[in-house]
């Protein structure tokens, strides 16, 4: 399924099942969502920019690391999904975390890598051939290097019966990881310039070595 549209009713369906969100160890979330008094309506502002200063955001399980702007943050999931997300998106879901009313929209945006489950000895092309997802037309995979020599497998999904939906999707298996790693983004173009910012953790950012 797309993983870049998450509803507030999605979310909260989510915080009802027991399912955590766990900021990375910038932020702890405990530390950063403390219950107000009353219930404000959240603003939902969409003026924070991206900072031009970057940082390195390193996810070990995956053998993967990307540069991203220094005030996004990361969230993992209990179904080991992580996201990155604009500090926009991350004060979206403080807000609906809290169960305060949101102005404006309430969809989060979000990069997002997973290891894809029962994946182990299956080839990227192999599985981004036959994936289907319901409601969804997929793009013919295509197969890339990326700036710093990942191979990776490449699909579009275009909302079926007047949907408006779009997402992009990558495959990649890094060394020494035990099945797939799959990245998501609303568009090609973000999906392209998310990996463009990504190295296993075995390389060096600097010189891609």
């Amino acid at each position: 399924m797309p993983y870049r549209h998450i509803s507030r009713n999605l979310l909260l369906s989510a915080f009802a099942a027991g399912s955590a969100i766990a900021l990375s160890a910038f932020t702890p979330l405990s530390d950063e969502i403390a219950q107000p008094a009353t219930q404000p309506i959240c603003p939902g502002d969409q003026n924070i920019a991206a900072e031009t200063t970057t940082r390195i955001a390193e996810f070990p399980s995956l053998k993967t690391k990307v540069t991203i702007p220094t005030n996004f943050r990361t969230l993992l999931y209990n179904d080991g999904t992580i996201a990155i997300l604009h500090p926009v998106d991350f004060n979206l879901i403080q807000c609906l975390a809290l169960g305060r009313p949101v102005f404006g929209t309430d969809a989060l945006q979000s990069t997002n890598l997973r290891l894809v489950p029962h994946s182990e000895g299956i080839s990227p092309q192999e599985y981004a051939t036959n994936l289907n997802i319901s409601g969804f037309t997929l793009s013919e995979p295509t197969v890339m290097q990326t700036t710093h020599g990942i191979q990776v497998v490449i699909r579009e999904a275009t909302g079926q019966s007047g949907l408006a939906l779009e997402s992009a999707y990558a495959w990649y298996q890094p060394t020494d990881v035990d099945g797939i790693v799959e990245v998501s983004t609303t568009t090609k173009a973000e999906l392209l310039d998310v990996l463009n910012r990504m190295q296993l953790s075995n390389t060096d950012l600097s010189t891609g070595t």
